[in-house]
């Protein structure tokens, strides 16, 4: 399991269609815009692949200045369904 997170730089007047563009992707969440034109996304995918061809998806968005790779993690799938236990 791929997990990334994206600033996305969108022309403020183009800020709701592409936060519409953005919801019509699949794996992808919006946690936080800015009416400035900023956009904090995460993308969840199986592979590398499809979290580039992702944010290709978004950067042909009319509107999309920039997407700025933050962050990205890579996780095993069955490491995701154990129980966490605390100390």
């Amino acid at each position: 399991m791929h997990i990334t997170s994206l600033v996305v730089h969108v022309l403020p007047k183009a800020l709701e269609q592409v936060v519409v563009g953005i919801i019509k992707i699949k794996g992808a969440q919006i946690h936080g815009s800015h009416p400035a034109g900023k956009l904090v996304i995460t993308l969840e995918a199986h592979h590398a692949r499809d979290i580039l061809d992702c944010v290709s998806q978004i950067e042909l968005l009319d509107g999309v200045i920039n997407a700025s790779l933050v962050y990205q993690h890579v996780e095993n799938w069955q490491s995701l369904n154990q129980e966490v236990t605390h100390d």
